[in-house]
């Protein structure tokens, strides 16, 4: 039966994002065990279906991880952001070119909202509809993805958890618009793996007998709010098939936006310092700009390298920079980070973190500046180095204050090519 004004979501989900997108290049590394290491490859983040056979496990430490690796071969990537977040846009411009209404929901996962679909105008089912959008990010993009398809956006979770979890029988695609389908699929949802359902909470549903999604879908929902929250209610209500969750197509704006890395190794020259830092407010400013806001301050924080074996930094002081008024402009923040670190630096000290989060975030649109202490800004320039770095790559054109060397780098001892980013790493056929 068609569907006549009426909602339907779906979530698309890339399975083994990181990995995924490293294969796109590496062909031949499909159906081999492969794995992608955190920031300075710490520990594992990504992993194919075929190194889970071989019992590696996800958020393992690289060090505790190594002689299996060595032992099966496994190929090891470091983590290369700048291309899982190209690869991420591309991702979200196919699923645009196959549905009105798409909004992001992190780097490899969106939603999708069809609404008044009808059958006799496609030639083609909702599930037919989606399938072919599988097929097209897998023969465009070489993603691998799965598809949830229900009423509400919890429900479309559910589905698509369980589509991923049984690839082969689901085909990639599943949809819980059928009553019967839905129940039986909610009976095999553990309430730890519903969406929103943190470790406390479960721990804390489970003492009252709510082991699975049918038992909180089935719940007194007025009980569970006077006893956890509104959310709470709101999520058996999702379950049951009732929108209580907003499709938002335009993200809301971030009130804070933070950059920070630990280090590749331990700096103590303010020179190497200040680059770090430098590079940190460059990218905050990035984004700050791309979502078209303005900051008023600036907070820049140093940790010192652990004296002992917790793993707790001893010496990690912090700064505020206010400014007269908000701006936008990366040399403005260069300059705060500056005199900020003029005042946290200690010399002889082993620093193993940096980082810089703006606050006092408001919308560009409508600001008006005020004349007797308006900031010396340069929105041309800025628009300039975003549109050179837009096109050639990122850093093409930045701030001397960045420096070159990136002593502070973290550690990636097995980083793949920017492909799609770097003029100089096209591949060459």
């Amino acid at each position: 039966m068609s569907k006549k004004n009426n909602k339907t979501y779906a979530l698309c989900d890339v399975n083994s994002f990181y990995v995924s997108c490293e294969r796109m290049f590496r062909p031949d590394l499909d159906g081999k065990p492969v794995i992608v290491l955190s920031n300075n490859d710490g520990c594992i983040i990504s992993l194919s279906d075929e190194a889970k056979a071989l019992g590696v496990k996800m958020a393992t430490p690289y060090f505790q991880a190594k002689d299996l690796i060595a032992q099966h071969k496994i190929t090891t990537f470091s983590s290369n952001y700048g291309l899982y977040g190209d690869i991420s846009a591309r991702f979200n411009n196919v699923l645009q070119q196959h549905c009105d209404k798409v909004v992001p929901y992190s780097v490899d996962e969106s939603f999708l909202c069809f609404e008044g679909f009808t059958e006799h105008l496609t030639n083609k089912s909702l599930i037919e509809h989606n399938l072919h959008i599988k097929n097209e990010l897998q023969r465009v993009l070489s993603l691998p993805v799965c598809i949830g398809l229900a009423p509400t956006k919890t429900l479309a979770k559910v589905a698509n958890h369980y589509a991923k979890k049984h690839k082969l029988s689901s085909h990639g695609v599943i949809d819980l618009s059928c009553e019967q389908q839905k129940h039986w699929v909610l009976k095999q949802i553990p309430v730890r793996d519903i969406w929103g359902v943190g470790h406390q909470l479960a721990k804390k549903l489970i003492q009252q007998n709510i082991l699975n999604a049918w038992d909180l879908h089935n719940a007194d929902f007025k009980v569970l709010q006077r006893r956890f929250s509104v959310n709470m209610e709101r999520m058996v209500l999702e379950l049951r098939g009732q929108e209580c969750l907003s499709f938002d197509q335009a993200p809301q704006p971030k009130q804070s936006i933070l950059n920070s890395r630990s280090f590749g190794q331990a700096i103590t020259n303010y020179q190497d310092l200040k680059e770090a830092l430098s590079y940190h407010a460059t990218r905050c400013c990035e984004k700050l700009r791309k979502q078209k806001s303005l900051a008023s301050s600036i907070s820049l924080f140093v940790y010192a390298k652990p004296s002992n074996k917790n793993h707790s930094f001893n010496y990690k002081p912090q700064i505020t920079i206010r400014f007269s008024e908000a701006t936008d402009d990366t040399g403005l923040f260069i300059q705060a980070v500056e005199k900020g670190l003029q005042k946290l630096y200690r010399r002889g000290v082993n620093y193993k973190k940096a980082g810089v989060m703006l606050n006092g975030i408001k919308d560009k649109q409508g600001h008006q500046s005020d004349f007797f202490t308006a900031l010396p800004e340069r929105p041309e320039l800025m628009q300039s180095i975003d549109s050179i770095n837009k096109r050639f790559g990122k850093d093409i054109a930045h701030f001397a204050s960045l420096g070159f060397n990136k002593k502070w780098a973290m550690r990636a001892n097995s980083l793949s090519a920017h492909y799609t980013s770097r003029w100089q790493d096209l591949l060459r056929v």
